[in-house]
């Protein structure tokens, strides 16, 4: 009787490592690249035409930033040219996406990136800085910047 206590006991708790381990496992993508006007953008699908950086997201509070080719690029599909309100949307989406990065690269210590070998390695203090004030601008154009008719 004490055996079968203690088996259900452990595999009780290795379910409940296995949930957690799980939990910390789930992500979000997001791909940053600049427009043909000089504009970053950042979106949920990787566009056309354009290199990107893929950046993943992770719950487990690291963020993994991949790079990506021209070439590579043309591969992927992309939406077509923005209306107004498509560009006020992509507005919002971008302001949201820029705050939500400011937060990650303000209130984690490590944030890992991939180079131009697949190879992962976190950002050093300065290149942190450099991404944290780059992210800055962002939402200064994003968070106020109206749509141009």
């Amino acid at each position: 009787m004490k055996s079968l206590i203690k088996l259900v006991i452990v595999s009780l708790s290795l379910s409940v490592c296995l949930s957690a381990f799980s939990a910390n496992t789930i992500s979000k993508v997001t791909y940053k690249w600049t427009d043909d006007k000089g504009i970053v953008q950042y979106t949920e699908r990787p566009p056309k035409n354009h290199g990107y950086e893929k950046i993943t997201i992770s719950a487990s509070g690291s963020e993994e930033i991949t790079n990506v080719t021209q070439e590579e690029a043309t591969e992927k599909e992309t939406t077509n040219n923005s209306t107004a309100d498509d560009y006020a949307k992509a507005n919002l989406r971008n302001c949201e996406i820029a705050k939500r990065n400011l937060n990650v690269l303000t209130n984690l210590a490590r944030i890992r990136v991939s180079d131009e070998k697949g190879e992962n390695r976190i950002l050093s203090d300065e290149e942190k800085k450099a991404r944290e004030d780059e992210t800055r601008k962002e939402i200064k154009v994003y968070c106020t910047e109206t749509p141009k008719t």
